[in-house]
């Protein structure tokens, strides 16, 4: 059993709510799980980029350390390979240089690094600076991460400088901790509302997308009942604009292969009508006479007409088989010539009756490749076309000539011609004239297995001189 799509009003509400779902994830992921990560990548590239002004600042080193100190809150110092303090600075600007130093001078009010029971303050090594050289060993630079007993992390930053002085940099780094915590909260409350606001917005949008596909799918369904009069809605977005012009050309198409199959069963109906009316008047009339009259005149007109009304039948099939493709064409070589000879000996005998005369100019030899039995069809049309329309003591005449690489043929009559407003439709199947005639489905399947042919065809007509039939195969070429 085939399953129910669902409509596009759901379908687009789930791709933006999975879509916001996913977003939030990807936000999650950054502001809790990796951001530590990311905070420590980056506090340690600033560290280094640091690092890497101190190294540069030449005889300023002192005055760039004690100003980095300070704005960055870290502890800085500079020793020698022995782990003597060359020079130190942190984040309240207490410099030392070999010497002790007074508060007073600094004004300082409280130092934390004043040595017990002395005026004077004194800068000591951290606890873990030997464990600092050993690591730092031949080592141009390191980076690490110490972690306290109270999950206090600090950044350790080493570096050997030109002048063989070892960089030292020490930075908290445990207040991302509580940042994450914070930011956690806020991602709860970021979170929710994301998804409120997602799920109205997606509803709003699909809602506000669909209204209008499915105002287009109700009035297509109104074509089912034959209602072809729609002015489908637009200028919501190109595409909708788009579906609904295509929407007016099929319901325009439709509109008129309806109406030409009205015509056509109202023309089919009107020539079927008339040799099953005289079929039948003849069959009466044999049927009432009594058995000394001859009638064996009245059984050949019931004949005749059986012979027409089977022909007529046999085109209807033909054409609506070339129409549906389900004809097989084979392409060959053929000469052109001989089979125009062969059909048109055909019509000897009517054009006797009409005392109308058949003139040729077909050269031999004249090959082109086409399917023989849909060319000869070809033919048999066009010419019985023109013997129709030739009056009597009349002409028709048939010439098969080269242009470059065609070979061309034209059935010329010497009949009334074809008004200028009427040529356009004269291929048409059914068509009837102005003078009341109808050209059935002759000219019609001409057009049909000459374009299956690509080729070139036409009419030229002028009234009261005539028509000219012709059409153009390509020659055959190994």
């Amino acid at each position: 059993m085939k399953s129910k799509s669902k409509p596009i009003c759901f379908k687009l509400w789930t791709y933006f709510t999975i879509f916001a779902i996913i977003i939030l994830t990807v936000l999650w992921l950054l502001q809790t799980v990796f951001l530590e990560s990311f905070y420590n990548v980056l506090q340690q590239n600033h560290i280094e980029k640091i690092a890497d002004k101190i190294s540069d600042a030449g005889i300023n080193r002192e005055s760039v350390i004690d100003t980095v100190a300070a704005e960055n809150s870290i502890l800085i110092l500079l020793t020698d390979n022995d782990g003597n303090i060359l020079y130190s600075a942190d984040e309240y600007s207490l410099s030392y240089n070999k010497k002790a130093f007074s508060d007073s001078e600094h004004g300082i009010e409280k130092n934390p690094y004043r040595a017990e029971h002395s005026e004077q303050s004194y800068r000591h090594l951290p606890e873990h600076y030997d464990e600092f050289i050993d690591k730092l060993g031949d080592n141009e630079k390191i980076c690490y991460t110490i972690t306290h007993n109270d999950n206090n992390n600090t950044l350790i930053y080493g570096q050997r400088l030109p002048d063989n002085t070892l960089l030292y940099i020490n930075t908290p780094i445990s207040a991302i901790g509580s940042a994450v915590s914070i930011i956690r909260l806020q991602l709860c409350a970021v979170t929710v509302l994301a998804l409120l606001t997602g799920f109205l917005t997606a509803f709003f949008i699909s809602k506000k997308f669909s209204e209008p596909i499915s105002l287009l799918s109700e009035q297509s369904l109104k074509m089912a009942d034959g209602n072809f009069d729609i002015n489908f809605r637009r200028g919501f977005c190109a595409e909708t604009d788009k579906l609904a012009d295509s929407l007016e050309y099929a319901a325009d198409k439709i509109a008129e292969t309806d109406r030409l199959r009205r015509d056509l069963l109202a023309n089919v109906s009107h020539d079927l009508r008339t040799p099953l009316t005289m079929i039948k008047g003849y069959a009466e009339l044999i049927r009432d006479m009594d058995g000394e009259e001859n009638t064996s005149s009245d059984a050949e007109i019931i004949i005749r007409e059986a012979d027409r009304l089977s022909l007529l039948v046999s085109d209807i099939l033909y054409y609506s088989k070339l129409t549906s493709g389900s004809i097989k064409f084979e392409f060959e070589k053929i000469d052109i010539g001989n089979l125009a000879e062969t059909v048109s000996e055909q019509f000897y005998a009517i054009c006797r009756t009409k005392n109308i005369t058949i003139e040729k100019n077909i050269p031999p030899d004249k090959f082109v490749n086409a399917d023989k039995k849909r060319i000869q069809q070809v033919f048999y049309n066009l010419i019985s076309n023109a013997v129709d329309h030739t009056t009597k003591n009349g002409v028709v005449y048939i010439s098969v000539f080269e242009i470059k690489d065609v070979v061309r043929t034209e059935i010329r009559d010497t009949g009334s011609g074809i008004s200028p407003e009427e040529l356009p439709y004269i291929w048409d199947k059914y068509y009837t004239s102005k003078k009341g005639g109808t050209n059935g489905l002759g000219l019609a399947t001409v057009k049909e297995i000459l374009s299956a042919h690509d080729s070139h065809f036409g009419v030229d007509s002028k009234k009261g001189y005539g028509s000219t039939f012709w059409f153009e195969l390509k020659k055959f070429t190994v």
